[in-house]
């Protein structure tokens, strides 16, 4: 799911400006972050976009420099949003609990962490090395957070890094074979994910209050 509010912020970086047309530059990245998604960054055409925008192509040229200009934003908006959805969740956990949950949290909502998004990277990281890189740094920021979140709650090296990676890994392996279960299904095991994830065991109280809480907020899909 898009986040309006972030990507709108993103757009707003590069107008040096201000906006004078109907069409903003957010307007062009929004089309452009829905074909990404969909088809692919190849499908990221200039023409195609003031196509679908109905509109000329030198509009485009009022908002972007070039269509690099464009894909930059793109990727600020990846690290912005996905990236951030961890970091964040990890650096305000105020128990080992609080930490797993808001982790849970953060991949079942995407309005926080936008898989499909993701996943659209990661498929272009396999045709450019450069991006691969970027990837990579992204990963390496994610896990370090989450390595952090263990270490703040007394797990010693190298375990606290072999759960963050076991976490991290499993989520995104999750994604990326497109596993099909429902909400409910997956809440079920809460008590299990958590052991594995953590060695330890919630309370009854702890797993159920977490189940009513997501349930209420994201319904019973």
């Amino acid at each position: 799911m898009t986040d309006i509010r972030l990507l709108r912020s993103v757009a707003e970086r590069g107008t040096a400006v201000p906006e004078r047309s109907q069409l903003q530059r957010f307007d062009w990245l929004q089309k452009a972050l829905e074909i990404f998604v969909e088809e692919g960054i190849d499908a990221i055409r200039i023409t195609r976009l003031a196509d679908d925008l109905g509109v000329t192509r030198g509009s485009f040229y009022w908002h972007f420099q070039n269509r690099d200009d464009l894909i930059e934003s793109l990727v600020s908006y990846w690290k912005d949003k996905n990236t951030a959805a961890i970091t964040d969740s990890m650096a305000q956990a105020s128990s080992l609990a609080d930490g797993i949950f808001r982790f849970f949290e953060t991949c079942i909502d995407t309005a926080l962490f936008d898989p499909r998004l993701d996943l659209a990277l990661r498929e272009w990281a396999r045709r450019s090395p450069a991006i691969h890189a970027m990837v990579d740094d992204e990963d390496a920021a994610r896990l370090e957070a989450l390595r952090q979140f263990y270490l703040r709650f007394d797990y010693p090296m190298p375990q606290a890094l072999i759960r963050a990676r076991v976490l991290y890994y499993s989520q995104i392996g999750f994604y990326a074979l497109g596993t099909s279960e429902t909400l409910h299904a997956r809440l079920e095991y809460t008590e299990a994910y958590f052991e594995a994830f953590t060695g330890q065991q919630l309370t009854r109280q702890e797993a159920d209050t977490f189940r009513h809480y997501i349930l209420d907020k994201y319904g019973e899909n």
